[in-house]
């Protein structure tokens, strides 16, 4: 296990951008994303507002969205404008579980995409608390041997996914072992969510300091993924899972984040079985940062690491 700690290291034009955008992304979280999921409007209605205030984040021109099928399951496709390369990413889109899309978090899809000249594919997997788990596993597993059978070399997959599509992409991964599948080459988890026990000591640490998520969030939204399995399911929290045999793994998370102990346990189970895991700290950094690209430096860097990470 490998841990990499990212301080402000910037200079010029550059600095600038990251304390003028560390003072005001924050302001902006607090004042729309972080009230509206801790509220007790309808999940319906939570998923509406949230599609209509991250939809229209800026996508590089240089990114083609499209659509396609894997398996049974509708899947947004990123293709780079000027070709891409025999690189797979497959990405699991976060969102507490009962919310966002693949069309949320193209910003960073896309990024990571024309980063690696990749073909970029992310599933419309099914939410709670309409499809409790193992639903949304199931969609996951189901269109990733869609993928296999397009004839796509799992080596040259990096499966990712971010807070809630982070815990359901190494919940994936899991279940792609156990049922013996070719095993992605690479595996990348931004603030992965890997224990729904809700047991990490971040939660309440940084529960002021958060400005994305808030414990009234987690408390409400994880119980309607459960359904009635037990929290501490190996496919619900895969911090709890036996983690041996999985592919060489990046993992990314701010110091700011309540979910901040879910990445540092999972480094440390890494190191006490052998897993070649790198732990990324990018410290006063917010939850999902990476969403960020274009607007916040450190995103970018972010965005570089995972990229860099994937072709070494």
């Amino acid at each position: 296990m490998q841990r990499i700690d990212h301080r402000p290291q910037l200079s010029g034009l550059a600095q600038w951008k990251s304390q003028v955008a560390r003072k005001v992304l924050p302001l902006v979280m607090r004042g729309s994303i972080r009230p509206l999921w801790g509220s007790r409007v309808p999940v319906v209605w939570q998923r509406k507002l949230t599609e209509a205030a991250l939809r229209n984040g800026w996508v590089p021109r240089q990114a083609v969205v499209g659509e396609t099928r894997l398996g049974q399951q509708r899947t947004e496709v990123i293709t780079p404008r000027d070709g891409s390369t025999d690189q797979v990413v497959f990405y699991m889109h976060g969102g507490g579980y009962v919310v966002c899309s693949p069309s949320t978090h193209r910003p960073l899809t896309s990024r990571i995409g024309l980063a690696l000249k990749a073909t970029t594919y992310v599933p419309y997997y099914r939410l709670a608390p309409e499809h409790v788990f193992p639903a949304g596993l199931d969609d996951a597993l189901d269109a990733y041997r869609g993928l296999l059978e397009r004839g796509v070399n799992p080596a040259r997959v990096a499966l990712m996914g971010d807070s809630a599509g982070g815990g359901l992409a190494l919940a994936l991964a899991l279940s792609i072992r156990d049922q013996g599948l070719p095993l992605p080459g690479k595996l990348v988890l931004i603030s992965p969510f890997i224990d729904l026990t809700l047991s990490g000591e971040s939660l309440q640490r940084n529960a002021k300091a958060d400005p994305m998520l808030s414990l009234d969030w987690i408390y409400a939204k994880t119980p309607m993924y459960l359904g009635s399995t037990p929290a501490d399911h190996p496919l619900v929290s895969p911090l709890f899972a036996d983690l041996r045999g999985l592919p060489l793994t990046l993992v990314q998370v701010g110091t700011e984040e309540i979910l901040y102990s879910d990445s540092e346990r999972l480094a440390a189970r890494a190191a006490e079985i052998g897993w070649d895991l790198t732990l990324s700290v990018w410290d006063g950094l917010f939850h999902d940062f990476q969403m960020m690209g274009g607007i916040l430096p450190e995103a970018d860097q972010a965005i570089a690491e995972i990229a860099a990470f994937v072709k070494a």
